[in-house]
This record gives structure tokens, C-alpha cells and sequence, in this order.
């Protein structure tokens, strides 16, 4: 009851709309790195035949907003920022921000997110619009039955007839479908290239998840192996979780230099960008390094969502992937298995992968840098 009351007063703020001339709504509302595989799909998107010439007003993740001023602010009219936390736990911001879309006069609403959430549906099935799209996409982080019920509130669902499982794959199908000028769209990354190269290695050691977060033993054991063989300097980046991490681990060695909770987006991907070699988590700092093309990317994963985020399609020869001893052994030969068992998530220890290997392989890359 409270729930519908709330509803119908966001619905009034509709009146605003009246005189206003109809837009375009792309929302866009998870994580940093997905983001990342998703912009290159922004620079056509306003002269495209499908948007027609349309304002578009952006819903993004105020995380990433950074990235977004610095590189993609021309491609969009308005953006909706958004607090993710603010979203979850407060009703009143939650109903303010419903409210403020309804007060655009909306053509279509643009749904991108492969894993739709209850969050996005929440925005965007009260609002009023000609057309909404929407991948099929998965119930990942949704309730299954209240998924396939709202699917019934977005006019075009658009599900693909093949197995695709790297995000930007997906985006790229999704996009094409809404007009084939997007079929051209590359995955990259804008990043400020120095005139004078360095001999450095970045070294991304954050991640959200402890399953994906090496221990302080496994990263010093890193660094020392590594810190002595003709590098100039290894950055450690990270966010400001990662900065007494850091400093610590800085201290072991006058050539390991403490980034963390320093830089700014757009700064962070500056200084992989210009990195010689990069080594990361399955986190953001994988598709930095990917999309700024970064001879030598090494990757640490712990299988998260197997396929979709790492490893990338093997057209990416820059990557090398780190992964614990069951999915080593089994992902040549039985990709499917390795999919099916991880595509909704691992709880496998990051600190189980042999470092020992890891290593050889990455001083193996700094000898034929």
C-alpha cells in the first residue's frame, strides 16, 4: 500500500513533461568495469538512426563518474546520477530519483545490463514510455519469477539465438539490434600517453571480494620476485581500502611505489596505459589495462563469472590468466564445464592459484618485454 502510494506521487512529477520535448533514457547503473566494456557503445548512440535525433539523458553510477566526465560527457545530453548505497537503503532518495525521471516526456528507455536487477526495474517499469529495451539477459540478480513477470513491461526483449558470454559480446549483440550502425563499435579505452616510456609495471592489488583479494604474503611474495629483474618501478593501485595494504607493502623495496587511494579514475587508467606490464585481480583494473592495450596483461582469478569478464575471447592475445588448480586443469579441454560451474560466481580462494607458476610465467613476459 505505502509502496503504490509512493508510486503514484512520483507519477504526479509526469506533469513536467508536458511542454518538454521527448528524449532517449539509457540506464546504466552497475560497477566501474562494467561500465568500461559498455561506453564505446555512447560515441554513435545520438546520431544513430534508432535515437533519431533525440536528447538522450543518461542514468549512470555516480562510481564511475569520473571516467565518464573525462572521456564520454559529449556523447550524452543529461546525466542522472546515481548513489548505488543511497538507492538500496533510503526510501525517500530512492523515490526522489523515480520521481525526477518522470519528469522527462520519454520516447524509449534503454536497458543495456545483461543481468538486470530489481534496482533497474524499480526506475524504469513505472515510467511511461513509447518503447523499452531490455536484453533477455539472465536472473542473476534478480528474483526469477518477479523477472520473468516484469520482462512483460519492457515492449522489446532481445535475446540472442547463440551462446555469447564476454560482456562487451554481449553489449556489442544487444546494440546491434537496436541499429546495425553499432556493429562496428571496438572495445577501447582513452588513456594520456606519455612522450617518454618508462620501464613499469602496474600493479592493480584491489578487488571487492575476498575471494578475489590475495593475501598480503601472496602480494609480498609477488613483489620481491619480481621488484629486482630490470623494473624502473612497480605502481601499486588500488582504492583508499587499499591503502595501509600499500604502504606496507611499499616498504619492500625503495622501487614499489604506493598509488592507492591516490588517483583518480582517470588518472589510474593514465598510469596502467603507460604501464609496460600490468598485473591485476578480476577486477576494474583487468579491463583498464585491456581497453588501454597494454602489451602485457597478467590476470589473477579466482573463476568469478567465468567467461564473462575473464578470460576475454582469444583475439585478445595480451592476456594471460592465473587461475586455481581445478580450473586450470579443466578449462582447455571443458570450457562449458568451467562456464556452467562458475558463471553465476566462485568461492574459490584467489590464494589457492600457484604463485610459484604465476611467476615464472610473468618474469618469462619482463625478459621478452
Amino acid at each position: 500500500m505505502i509502496r503504490s502510494i509512493f508510486i503514484f506521487l512520483a507519477s504526479l512529477f509526469r506533469i513536467f513533461s508536458i511542454f518538454r520535448e521527448e528524449v532517449t533514457l539509457i540506464c546504466k547503473i552497475d560497477n566501474i568495469g562494467d561500465y568500461i566494456l559498455f561506453r564505446n557503445f555512447l560515441k554513435d548512440f545520438k546520431d544513430s538512426a534508432f535515437n533519431q535525433k533525440r536528447r538522450i539523458v543518461l542514468v549512470g553510477n555516480i562510481a564511475w563518474k569520473n571516467i565518464f566526465e573525462s572521456y564520454d560527457h559529449s556523447t550524452i545530453d543529461k546525466v542522472i546520477w546515481v548513489n548505488i548505497n543511497s538507492l538500496q537503503n533510503n526510501i525517500f532518495y530512492r523515490y526522489g530519483i523515480l520521481s525526477l525521471l518522470n519528469s522527462f516526456r520519454i520516447h524509449s528507455i534503454v536497458q543495456p545490463t545483461y543481468s538486470r536487477n530489481l534496482l533497474i526495474d524499480f526506475l524504469l517499469l513505472p515510467l511511461r514510455a513509447k518503447f523499452k529495451y531490455t536484453p533477455f539477459g539472465d536472473d542473476l540478480n534478480h528474483i526469477t519469477e518477479l523477472k520473468i513477470k516484469n520482462d512483460l513491461s519492457y515492449s522489446h526483449i532481445i535475446k540472442s539465438d547463440r551462446d555469447i558470454d564476454f560482456e562487451f559480446d554481449r553489449n556489442l549483440f544487444f546494440f546491434k539490434n537496436l541499429d546495425p550502425v553499432f556493429s562496428k563499435v571496438k572495445f577501447s579505452l582513452p588513456f594520456a600517453r606519455k612522450l617518454h616510456s618508462e620501464n613499469v609495471i602496474s600493479f592493480f592489488i584491489g578487488s571487492s571480494s575476498k575471494t578475489r583479494q590475495f593475501s598480503k604474503e601472496n602480494l609480498s611474495y609477488i613483489l620481491k620476485s619480481i621488484e629486482s629483474r630490470g623494473i624502473d618501478r612497480i605502481n601499486l593501485i588500488g582504492g583508499h581500502s587499499e591503502f595501509k595494504l600499500g604502504e606496507e607493502l611499499s616498504q619492500i623495496s625503495e622501487r614499489v611505489v604506493n598509488l592507492c587511494g591516490k588517483l583518480t579514475l582517470s588518472e589510474t587508467i593514465n598510469t596502467i596505459g603507460n604501464s609496460k606490464i600490468v598485473l591485476t585481480m578480476d577486477s576494474s583494473g583487468l579491463h583498464m589495462a585491456m581497453g588501454t592495450g597494454v602489451s602485457k596483461v597478467y590476470c589473477f582469478s579466482n573463476g568469478n563469472h567465468a567467461f564473462r569478464f575473464v578470460p576475454y575471447p582469444k583475439q585478445y592475445k595480451n592476456l594471460t590468466v592465473f587461475f586455481p588448480p581445478i580450473i586450470d586443469m579443466t578449462i582447455v579441454k571443458h570450457q562449458k564445464i568451467v562456464y556452467d560451474s562458475f558463471k553465476n560466481g566462485s568461492l574459490i580462494p584467489i590464494d589457492s592459484i600457484r604463485i610459484d607458476l604465476a611467476i615464472k610465467s610473468i618474469v618469462k613476459g619482463l625478459r621478452s618485454k
